[in-house]
């Protein structure tokens, strides 16, 4: 192995961290299943999203949070301003909160879903650009995963809970980023 390669991979170790194999069991998966807590779905402006998503989460849980505030002291800002899956990571785990990231599949996310937290999945904002976003997952049925995305361009349906649908079918388009390591990955955060 070449001292370049070495170099790189210790690098996306560093920043990225590789998401390990979710090993939750998929057997008894509802057919849907709906987060439906009062939440704020604000929009962001640049590069906020783990921010967004983060705050979120924690208004989930009961904690009052603003995604700007969020990202102004968020750690491991990479050098164009974006956060990486580690950066959330240890962001949760500085709170005291359980945080994984993980990669699977429809079946594997959708029962993470069904424990009844949000999961901050790891998306291209459009199939054919390179953009990488997150975006938390409240909820799917037997067509659609809805989201609450903070891309104004991205929104799709007003909805009470959610504010974005995209189909099962159309998500692996979304799902498989450039990066290989991260395809099909998403966070789940849990209170200790």
């Amino acid at each position: 192995m070449s001292l370049g390669l070495i170099i790189v991979l210790v690098v996306i170790w560093y920043y990225y961290k590789f998401p390990r194999k979710d090993q939750i069991d998929t057997q008894a998966v509802p057919n849907a299943y709906f987060i439906e807590s009062n939440n704020e779905m604000p929009m962001q402006d640049h590069y906020e999203c783990a921010a967004f998503s983060s705050a979120f989460v924690l208004r989930h849980f009961g904690v009052e949070a603003d995604g700007q505030k969020l990202y102004e002291k968020y750690p491991r800002k990479l050098l164009d301003g974006t956060i990486s899956p580690k950066g959330i990571i240890v962001f949760f785990k500085r709170l005291g909160y359980d945080a994984s990231y993980l990669r699977g599949d429809v079946n594997t996310l959708k029962k993470q879903i069904s424990q009844g937290n949000p999961v901050i999945m790891f998306i291209r904002v459009n199939p054919k650009q390179r953009y990488l976003h997150f975006v938390p997952v409240v909820g799917y049925d037997e067509t659609h995963f809805y989201l609450v995305d903070s891309l104004s361009h991205t929104i799709n349906c007003n909805e009470a809970h959610y504010n974005r649908k995209v189909a099962i079918r159309e998500l692996d388009g979304l799902w498989r980023t450039w990066l290989p390591f991260c395809q099909n990955s998403y966070i789940v955060v849990k209170p200790k």
